[in-house]
């Protein structure tokens, strides 16, 4: 895309680029464009923006204040034939829409990407407010974007992680960068390893039946021992809309359903799995 603008274009272009590029991608799985939320200048993709600084550190790419730039030392980038058309024309078609006016389509055809922008007179969405629910959900398959749009969306103030040990080695999820961008988006985020499972007790599962003897395990053992710790969960979840996330996608799969049982158990609120919504 930056060698279709000639070899240098400005970040925001870049950014919304890569945004309308989601809906010209035909035949190509999801996982090669980037996912976006909404943020100070409309969609952005925090992940998008990692990747570059890494491609400058590889000098690829060079990144000043306002533009990116390809390198002498660009290798030669195959891309499968399908993705490359698509490219081909966003870039064909937005090539002689100056940024400003690019910006400005974004904006008007996209309004839920205007909820978190830094001019507020250019918010034409916001974002709603979770009624009480026991929310839960998995990052698996999501980019970090595309989870934190997920919360916005579904009105998540607050994101409850239950994993033991908050590491991942997909950008995003690990548990400083989550907490670090939940914050620029508004969003709480607390860590509660001691009712997460260590990964050792997840090595062997390989069907229902073995997921299902854990979370028992779980059940009877962690959730009693930490009893006054699933209270205090309790009480975040009634006083701000929030989430109970850990990895897995399916939540039948993972202790969090386990977690929010015991809590439906004692509050009665209903459980909101925010994939299956």
């Amino acid at each position: 895309m930056i060698a279709n603008e000639g070899g240098s274009i400005g970040k925001t272009r870049l950014q919304k680029l890569a945004f309308s590029l989601r809906d010209e991608v035909v035949g190509s799985p999801t996982s090669k464009v980037y996912q976006f939320v909404p943020y100070h200048f409309g969609p952005y993709s925090f992940t998008m923006t990692h990747e570059l600084t890494k491609l400058a550190s590889e000098g690829i790419i060079t990144i000043s204040e306002s533009e990116i730039a390809l390198s002498d030392s660009v290798p030669n980038i195959i891309l499968e034939p399908a993705l490359r058309t698509s490219v081909d024309y966003v870039s064909r078609r937005f090539a002689n829409v100056k940024t400003e006016a690019l910006v400005t389509t974004v904006y008007s055809r996209n309004p839920w990407y205007t909820a978190k922008a830094r001019d507020k007179a250019k918010r034409t969405s916001k974002v709603p407010s979770a009624s009480p629910a026991i929310f839960t959900v998995g990052y698996e398959g999501l980019m970090l974007e595309g989870l934190l749009d997920l919360l916005l969306r579904n009105g998540i103030k607050r994101l409850i992680d239950v994993r033991a040990n908050p590491v991942a080695r997909q950008f995003g999820f690990h548990k400083s960068t989550l907490q670090r961008h939940c914050c620029d988006l508004d969003i709480e985020y607390v860590h509660v390893p001691e009712l997460g499972i260590a990964s050792v007790e997840r090595s062997s599962l390989d069907d229902q039946r073995s997921y299902d003897l854990l979370f028992s395990k779980y059940e009877a053992h962690t959730l009693k021992s930490q009893c006054r710790l699933v209270e205090q969960v309790g009480k975040m979840i009634l006083e701000t809309p929030s989430a109970l996330m850990c990895m897995e996608a399916d939540c039948y799969c993972c202790h969090r359903t386990t977690l929010a049982r015991e809590i439906h158990r004692q509050l009665g609120l209903s459980i909101k799995e925010l994939r299956s919504e």
